[in-house]
């Protein structure tokens, strides 16, 4: 019997342990809040290092999984009823998540990884990540312009902000940009420094600026090696 493993699995199968454990490895980190009496903070079971979170206004939630665990990132929030969401199991390093203005959402889907890079939520609106998707370092996703941009003319403004929806197993190469309005579907590959202002199509891959598809019917894995089940030729 594994003695290291057998522990392990007591520990991540029990909540009470989990939660003690990952609160002493979490102390390091640091915890900023306003009126923080009007805010939620749930993190019990995941582990932070070298992690800050910064919140300036109410009836805001942070919602962190046990099992996630978190190095080297910034998590903010300034405005009121904002909402920032981390399901199980996801390993993000590196990484900013802002959500500013009025009730503006970041949800993040299990077993998600990040390598580094910029989440921006503005204006009550939503940027989704699905389960399993894999970003490489220096990804950028913002579902707003962060300032205004008028119609001479008329004078009404012309560049409100739009949702982002990534789905399930999505992989961003290094560099990759992902604008507001867009969709990236399921099982999509978007090359490294491209950017996406629009749709990307389930089991492709894009690539340039803006991004355009450049081979389709596709589907990838996180392991370097091919599978036994697929034939490789050359």
């Amino acid at each position: 019997m594994n003695f290291k493993k057998t522990i392990k699995e007591i520990v991540i199968n029990n909540h009470f342990f989990l939660s003690i454990i990952s609160l002493i490895y979490s102390l390091p980190s640091r915890l900023r809040i306003k009126g923080w009496c009007k805010n939620d903070i749930l993190i019990n079971g995941a582990f932070l290092k070298q992690t800050k979170i910064e919140f300036k206004g109410k009836n805001n939630i942070l919602l962190i999984a046990p099992e996630n665990r978190l190095t080297n990132c910034k998590i903010r929030i300034i405005g009121n009823n904002c909402k920032i969401k981390i399901e199980k199991h996801c390993k993000l390093t590196n990484l900013e998540l802002w959500a500013e203005d009025d009730k503006s959402e970041i949800k993040i889907g299990f077993r998600t990884t990040i390598e580094g890079g910029h989440l921006a939520s503005t204006e009550g609106h939503l940027i989704k990540i699905g389960a399993d998707c894999m970003f490489s370092h220096a990804v950028i996703i913002r579902n707003g312009d962060s300032h205004s941009i008028f119609n001479e003319l008329t004078n009404q403004r012309i560049n409100f902000a739009q949702d982002v929806h990534i789905c399930n197993h999505v992989w961003l190469g290094e560099g990759v940009k992902v604008l507001k309005g867009s969709m990236v579907e399921e099982g999509a590959i978007v090359a490294t420094g491209a950017i996406v202002s629009g749709k990307v199509d389930k089991n492709s891959i894009f690539a340039g600026i803006p991004a355009k598809i450049v081979k389709d019917n596709i589907r990838w894995r996180r392991e370097r090696k091919m599978p036994d089940d697929i034939t490789h030729t050359i």
